[in-house]
């Protein structure tokens, strides 16, 4: 199913060991209980990251780097969403939407396990990395935030995002945390670094 006609955002991440500073100054409200999740990424490794693949809930999502502005913010468009299990076309179009290595689709449908085993993990240049992520989303200045803890293997992380449609909106709320110098880190980038894959050659 095309996402498409969703408006896209702007948006900033940071990653580190601990963001507890960070998570003082914003104050999260106390009714902002943590969404727990298991996720699945999947991660190229070849060139700069272009995509963000995740399936979660059984649902695979594709959103698609659209712009990156003077100031580092990144603007990213929803392009599809699909349920599994996945037809022949929505693996095609995973691909085709993501901007990753084209798919020879050879079954009608695809469960989870058969899209991981016969489509992903025999391309070298794709990365399977399994996640789990404690999320507490709020506002912070007019802004969609969340700070998580995401937990991948033995590596554990925490990040703060901020998101809106007027990049304005989001550098002012950066400047108010004093986090507009701070590079901006998106998932897959941010993942890789913690991995270590941010230079694997597949």
């Amino acid at each position: 199913m095309s996402v498409a006609t969703i408006i896209p955002r702007w948006e900033w991440r940071c990653f580190a060991p601990s963001l507890t500073l960070l998570a003082d100054a914003v104050s999260p409200p106390a009714d902002a209980v943590p969404r727990e999740s298991e996720e699945t990424y999947i991660l190229n490794l070849r060139g700069p990251v272009a995509e963000s693949v995740k399936i979660r809930d059984r649902v695979l999502d594709v959103k698609r780097l659209l712009q990156t502005d003077s100031e580092g913010l990144e603007l990213w468009q929803p392009v599809l969403k699909a349920r599994f299990p996945l037809s022949r076309r929505d693996v095609v179009d995973v691909f085709g939407a993501g901007m990753l290595p084209p798919a020879a689709s050879t079954r009608d449908f695809y469960t989870f396990e058969q899209f991981l085993e016969d489509v992903i993990t025999p391309r070298p240049a794709l990365r399977v990395v399994e996640v789990h992520k404690s999320r507490r989303g709020f506002t912070f200045s007019g802004c969609l935030a969340e700070l998580a803890q995401i937990r991948a293997g033995s590596v554990i992380v925490q990040s703060f995002s901020l998101e809106h449609e007027d990049p304005r909106r989001l550098l002012a709320a950066l400047q108010a945390l004093g986090l507009d110098a701070r590079a901006n880190t998106n998932y897959p980038l941010g993942l890789k670094r913690a991995l270590g894959l941010e230079h694997a050659v597949a």
